[in-house]
């Protein structure tokens, strides 16, 4: 289905003389079945948020009454890997579209949910300000309250919900569920430059999907010499100890799992090798280097992978006014001209090294 999204958000009241002010935004919202089915209504808040934090905004998910719907799609990562893939997404498109339209695209952005495993101040990040819905003022407050303590009410800030949220959150609607539990052993791999919300988004459900070990490839900086903008290109210990840090955040050490962030000197790193490995997550730009990883276990003996493909964010409507985009139809040239990847960020940076 088509993702109908306007930009710039509606207008939300500014939230101080100059509204860009704010280092570390947390914006915490409702997330009910029907809010991950159609976030379409969410997304101009979504927008508006990130555009007010000049350092950091991270979004905080909490389902407003009964038990947490994150921990429910956890517990049957296959069922609900699709569902939630889209939906991150979507969100993080959105978040993305936000730095770049307030011409900060090295800030950063990040979704966390209610009930993930781990340490909460670590999660959040030190938040300066927070934003709310005015109907759900006390949402996640346990959260808030253990993460960030000293937030004064001068530091808040509650906007209105538009009619069509309050009608998704007034009408929760419900999940299927099966008995599926996830991958004991899942791979992925990537240059992970300048860790950004693509990034995020296929690190974060690689880690849904896994029980027990994931296994995060980061290409060697002997492989990335052709890149474009090069000479900016963050170092390995720098890609690497990013990529760990937010599964961390994640919660997934705290939940179990062994986190394998681990330098590669080829496309393929472990999964060309290892028999335990079961799953391959890729982005549906990368299906093809997919095939081929099971082409080689073919030739090997080893395990064919069962493969995860994930809708890749889109940037079309960072520069549109009003845009009509379809998240599951973007092609490669497409991506390849994205302006809110690694590649626009180095971009970016050697510019601002021009001026």
């Amino acid at each position: 289905m088509a993702v109908e999204l306007y930009w710039p958000p509606k207008a939300y009241p500014a939230t101080s003389e100059d509204a860009n002010h704010h280092k570390r935004v947390l914006f915490v919202c409702p997330f009910t079945p029907a809010i991950l089915q159609e976030p379409s209504p969410l997304l101009h808040a979504l927008g508006y948020a990130a555009s007010q934090a000049t350092e950091r905004c991270t979004v905080l998910f909490s389902t407003p009454s009964g038990p947490q719907l994150y921990p429910t799609l956890r517990a049957e990562p296959r069922q609900h890997f699709a569902v939630l893939s889209r939906f991150l997404a979507q969100v993080y498109s959105i978040l993305a579209a936000g730095q770049w339209d307030a011409g900060r695209p090295l800030s950063d952005v990040e979704v966390r949910f209610d009930g993930e495993e781990g340490d909460w101040a670590l999660k959040l990040g030190s938040p300066t300000f927070m934003i709310g819905f005015e109907a759900f003022e006390g949402l996640a407050a346990d959260i808030v309250g253990q993460a960030i303590p000293n937030l004064t009410n001068a530091d808040r800030r509650f906007v209105q919900m538009e009619p069509e949220l309050e009608q998704l959150v007034s009408h929760p609607g419900e999940i299927p569920t099966t008995a599926e539990a996830g991958y004991a052993v899942a791979a992925m791999g990537g240059t992970f430059d300048h860790l950004h919300a693509a990034h995020k988004l296929l690190l974060h459900m690689a880690l849904f999907a896994t029980e027990q070990r994931l296994i995060v490839g980061v290409m060697a900086d002997r492989l990335l010499t052709t890149k474009s903008h090069a000479d900016v290109l963050e170092g390995l210990d720098t890609r690497l100890g990013a990529a760990a840090a937010f599964l961390r955040r994640c919660g997934g050490d705290a939940r179990g799992v062994v986190l394998d962030v681990v330098e590669i000197q080829d496309a393929l790193g472990p999964t060309a090798w290892d028999p335990e490995v079961t799953l391959l997550v890729v982005s549906k730009e990368t299906l093809s280097g997919g095939n081929y990883v099971n082409r080689i276990r073919g030739e090997k003996g080893l395990g064919i992978l069962d493969m995860l493909a994930i809708d890749v964010i889109s940037s079309e409507f960072a520069h549109d006014k009003r845009s009509t985009v379809d998240l599951r139809a973007v092609d490669d040239a497409q991506l390849k001209d994205a302006k809110m990847g690694s590649t626009g960020i180095r971009e970016f940076i050697a510019r601002q090294q021009q001026t």
